[in-house]
């Protein structure tokens, strides 16, 4: 079974610090395209951009990642 996960809370988090998807997906060094897709569930992110994410961008602790990363859509 594929899940699917709901980012909203990501997405506001990245939102109240100012950044734009473009700026997330240079801390990942990937293409915006592929953090667009990453967040509209065609494609997974990886646990390293997880960490980063949860360190650099969201600065948030471990025990607050699923949160932002696991919450399944219903």
């Amino acid at each position: 079974m594929i899940y699917r996960f709901n980012y909203e809370k990501l997405v506001d988090a990245v939102d109240h610090k100012g950044m734009t998807s473009s700026e997330v997906a240079a801390f990942l060094d990937i293409p915006e395209r592929q953090y667009l897709l990453k967040l509209c569930n065609c494609k997974e992110f990886t646990m390293e951009e997880i960490s980063i994410l949860a360190d650099q961008v969201l600065e948030i602790p471990p025990e607050k990642i699923p949160e932002y990363f696991f919450c399944r859509e219903m």
